[in-house]
């Protein structure tokens, strides 16, 4: 009897554990991704801070955490000039995400056996793996380009048509296999790493990263989802061409008025200029059509909280932190908090914000910040403040 009073709770807990899985909530698609840039001695400086400039920037320098990783905690010397000190060694790196493998002197990762253990560990289990230029080698070692085609640095693609089973592509910037991405030469790996941004964060937030970089030669190229006209909206929305972005924004949504993502550039483009109740309108509009990605909740929260509805605000944000949960979403939602007096959950807020890593320059302008002006003479945000570098530090950890 108790033996089989032991196999019901067994299977009562196997099937609550079964419902807990089936109603535990997924992972938003916004959710922010580790990036791990990895650097090595003689590593190609452009190769690894272009993709860490693109990554960092992506999303309005909140998408993801970016953070470099070296065969050990040691200072790095890039093309013999520059010295880089990692965040980590490959014995405490956080998971990744995402895996940038730049080129240059690769041979020096290559030989170093720990290092590939590394590499081959994570990139087994990571979203997907990048190379620039000759960082395919260290894929191709390890034998993760078998059966598909790569490119690299055009002066090396004799080389990497040596590992057999592997099929090389000139005269292209990037070749995507999914969890594969392989870029050419050095400025290539920008390109790779705005291709990558756009296939998780979609046109507008690759293109806008692009335009921050001022790297105006990319751009999105047309798509089932970005047509001729929609592309030329799109574009005079991101170079802030307010009047045409609105006009031709315009047109296309009183054509598909139930497109969430037309009815978010249309409301962003109509807040160019300032923020307007139309554009507000037009943003919240947006989302209830199901528009719910970081740029349109970002954008409609700071313009609700310009124009004065606070409370909704306030709830934008806390949906944006649902979403994503950078630590300028944070920020955001505890200034929206501190407008309206509730300082206990506006110093959460912030402390949060700190904690996840907000950037200096955010934190140098908070005690000057009139949206946190209630919170000034507190204690507890003075307390925040002074403790952001430590908070940091452990932010990735």
């Amino acid at each position: 009897m108790r033996h089989i009073d032991a196999i019901a709770k067994l299977l009562a807990l196997l099937v609550a554990a079964g419902v807990a899985t089936a109603h535990a909530e997924p992972r938003s698609p916004y959710a922010r991704r580790n990036v791990a840039i990895v650097v090595y001695d003689d590593v190609e400086i452009l190769d690894f801070a272009g993709p860490t400039e693109v990554f960092t920037a992506a999303g309005d320098f909140s998408a993801f955490r970016v953070y470099t990783v070296g065969p050990s905690h040691k200072p790095i010397l890039s093309q013999g000039i520059l010295k880089v000190i990692p965040d980590y060694s490959i014995e405490d790196a956080p998971a990744p995400d995402i895996l940038v493998l730049p080129g240059g002197n690769a041979g020096t990762l290559i030989k170093n056996k720990a290092a590939m253990a590394w590499v081959s560990k994570v990139a087994k289990k990571d979203e997907l793996s990048m190379s620039v230029c000759s960082g395919a080698f260290i894929l191709a070692d390890l034998g993760l380009l078998v059966g598909l085609t790569a490119t690299t640095h055009w002066g090396a693609l004799p080389g990497l048509r040596n590992y057999p089973k592997v099929k090389t592509q000139a005269e292209v910037r990037f070749v995507d296999n999914g969890r594969i991405i392989t870029t050419a030469g050095v400025s290539a790996g920008i390109d790779g790493a705005l291709h990558v941004v756009q296939r998780l964060l979609g046109d507008d937030a690759a293109w806008k990263t692009a335009r921050y970089m001022q790297y105006d030669y990319w751009e999105p190229a047309e798509s089932g989802t970005l047509g001729k006209q929609s592309k030329e909206a799109l574009k005079a929305l991101t170079f802030r061409d307010a009047e045409k972005a609105t006009k031709l924004l315009s047109a296309e949504a009183a054509a598909s008025p139930k497109d969430g993502r037309v009815v978010s550039r249309l409301g962003r483009a109509q807040l160019l200029k300032e923020p307007s109740p139309q554009g507000v309108a037009t943003l919240e509009k947006a989302v209830a059509l199901g528009q719910r990605d970081p740029l349109t909740l970002n954008t409609l929260a700071n313009a609700q909280l310009a124009t004065g509805n606070v409370p909704a605000s306030e709830a934008t944000f806390e949906q944006l932190v649902a979403t994503r949960g950078a630590p300028n979403d944070e920020y955001g939602l505890a200034c929206a908090l501190a407008r309206q007096g509730k300082s206990d959950a506006a110093l959460a807020a912030l402390e949060q914000a700190v904690k996840l890593g907000l950037a200096p320059r955010v934190l140098a302008g908070a005690p000057d910040d009139e949206d946190l002006a209630s919170l000034r003479g507190n204690p507890r945000f003075a307390q925040i403040l002074s403790g952001a570098s430590s908070g940091q530090a452990s932010a990735l950890r």
